[in-house]
């Protein structure tokens, strides 16, 4: 048989009493008069006043040294006084000049017949703690929010094609150059999967080690030639960034896409002139060398007095020739470095 509470207590005024005591011992309460004056406190009421029982006894509550809006107990008290119970937030401010908030709690107690045998239990309890943690979430939160707002605003004013990706490859943002970019609207490619939509001439083997960042290697970067929703073609410089935990796993990457396509046209026309002066030249230097082994040969001769008299005319031409042909030549080569210099 399981024994019930009547079977337990023999005495229930001693029972009751017991349980006044360990109430009063350890809740934060004060007994009110009708007049809503202090008539009893409790030690742990005492000692969050910090004040003597002396000091507290007889004290109208809306006076209590410290309490603040205490104006609002003259109009709770006449409500109160109809039986409601009534509930909320205080702010006390200590003689040292901390500051307190206090759950409070006010109750009326029927001791007797009519208003005059009324009493109230003013409860409170000491919420500080958890007020100062919810006001620093608050701010934390609100400084969040600001930053955010800051950097959306930052990142949407850029020309770069920016998104971010979860550890799954799902986009969770993308700013308004993406989405120009792409030709979707920001609903349509939020959610969307790396692999499912692509950037047109990305190549998957690109896209594949994104995932594989660590720490020790947290970004990858390549110039892809990639076509925009109006079919444009445009040289673009994307850097993948990985972003990890404090386990060094990853868990979201970001994207950047710089339109590197002028300096990409300048790189190929220095490679083209590069590769046009390297023909020219090779070709010079074979066209340019026949003259000059020509004049060589003919210093040799005159060097050595080889030269008949009826010979001098074939010479002289031979000579002109040979002048003519690398005059020629070296002005093709000017007007190649000219044409690459001013056109390109």
């Amino acid at each position: 048989m399981i024994p019930t509470l009547e079977n337990l207590v023999k005495d229930e005024q001693a029972f009751l009493n017991a349980s006044v005591n360990a109430t009063a011992a350890n809740v934060r309460f004060a007994v009110l008069d009708k007049d809503f004056r202090i008539a009893w406190v409790s030690a742990q009421f005492r000692e969050t006043f910090a004040r003597t029982e002396q000091d507290l006894i007889g004290t109208p509550l809306a006076n209590l040294d410290g309490l603040l809006n205490t104006s609002i107990f003259q109009t709770l008290f006449p409500i109160v006084s109809t039986g409601v119970q009534w509930s909320g937030e205080i702010r006390y401010d200590t003689p040292v000049g901390d500051r307190v908030w206090l759950q409070t709690h006010l109750l009326p107690v029927h001791a007797g017949q009519g208003p005059a045998h009324t009493l109230y239990l003013f409860l409170i309890n000491d919420i500080t703690d958890t007020k100062v943690a919810l006001q620093e979430k608050q701010a934390a939160l609100t400084d969040l929010r600001y930053s955010e707002a800051r950097y959306r605003a930052l990142i949407e004013n850029q020309s770069d094609l920016i998104a971010l990706f979860n550890a799954h490859g799902d986009r969770i943002y993308v700013n308004s150059q993406y989405q120009d970019f792409t030709g979707k609207s920001f609903v349509e490619i939020i959610g969307t999967n790396i692999y499912e939509f692509t950037l047109k001439g990305v190549p998957l083997s690109f896209i594949r080690q994104a995932f594989l960042l660590t720490p020790d290697n947290p970004e990858i970067s390549k110039v892809f030639e990639l076509e925009n929703a109006r079919h444009e073609k445009q040289w673009i410089l994307l850097y993948v960034r990985g972003i990890f935990d404090s386990f060094g796993t990853l868990y979201e990457f970001m994207s950047i896409g710089r339109n590197v396509t002028d300096l990409k046209h300048a790189e190929l026309q220095k490679t083209d002139y590069i590769e046009a002066l390297e023909r020219i030249a090779f070709m010079t230097s074979h066209r340019v060398r026949s003259p000059i082994s020509t004049m060589q040969g003919l210093l040799e001769l005159l060097r050595m007095d080889a030269i008949d008299t009826d010979q001098w005319d074939l010479v002289r031409h031979a000579l002109k020739r040979c002048v003519d042909d690398l005059d020629k030549y070296s002005r093709e080569l000017g007007d190649f470095i000219y044409h690459q210099q001013f056109h390109n």
